[in-house]
């Protein structure tokens, strides 16, 4: 099921305060119409009755689709709060297994940290995806652009949209301005031999060094590399 709270925050125009109800986590086999306000920016949307001001409340969430196995924590800020805050996560995660009935096996929880990360993880799952492989697509390509493409200051998105059967795409948005800059395509029978590839016991334990979660980020390995 679906969880809300009660809040106390402050409207960041008139500075009024206020207590409103957000959503802790989501369920969206349960709920889709919950997905659809994810996707359009209208979740734990509010609006000051004071000024009439409209704005995003960006808090913890937890991202639960049963049916597709999909399973994604927003923890929003960056993985030196993640860090400082790490054994809060484990907690959370070790209580909402241990509420679960015993003969379900719930998927391995994705963490992520901004909300573009969400929607990405969310789409990559849905299409079934591995995660790790795409991530490591990505650091292929930082690591054959670094002139370009420097990730201090770009990000590397999977773009469901535009992927076909042929290619997947990926698109270079702006960290300082948010701005999506451009488009990289990479072939999907590439996409087929690195996950027949990544099959094997050696190339797995690899490829788990590489990223062993539970966040999962190319361009956080390239820039602690560099």
């Amino acid at each position: 099921m679906s969880v809300k709270n009660t809040y106390p925050i402050q409207c960041p125009k008139c500075q009024a305060e206020m207590e409103v109800e957000l959503y802790d986590s989501i369920n969206v086999t349960e709920a889709p119409a919950l997905r659809d306000e994810l996707m359009a920016n209208q979740l734990n949307a509010v609006q000051c009755p004071h000024c009439d001001f409209a704005f995003r409340v960006d808090k913890r969430l937890l991202y639960n689709d049963p049916e597709n196995r999909v399973m994604v924590f927003w923890f929003p800020g960056n993985e030196a709060d993640y860090r400082s805050n790490k054994e809060e996560f484990i907690a959370s995660m070790e209580a909402l297994n241990t509420s679960l009935p015993d003969e379900f096996d719930p998927p391995s929880v994705h963490l992520v940290f901004t909300r573009s990360e969400l929607v990405e993880r969310i789409f990559l799952l849905e299409a079934d995806l591995n995660e790790r492989i795409i991530e490591y697509i990505k650091y292929m390509m930082y690591s054959r652009n670094s002139e370009k493409l420097d990730p201090k200051t770009k990000a590397i998105l999977f773009n469901t949209e535009d992927s076909t059967d042929e290619s997947l795409c990926f698109v270079v948005q702006d960290l300082q301005s948010m701005k999506l800059e451009g488009m990289l395509e990479f072939d999907r029978s590439a996409y087929d031999d690195l996950v027949e590839m990544f099959d094997s016991d050696a190339k797995t334990a690899h490829l788990m060094e590489l990223f062993p979660g539970p966040y999962i980020s190319a361009r956080e390995l390239f820039m602690q590399e560099a």
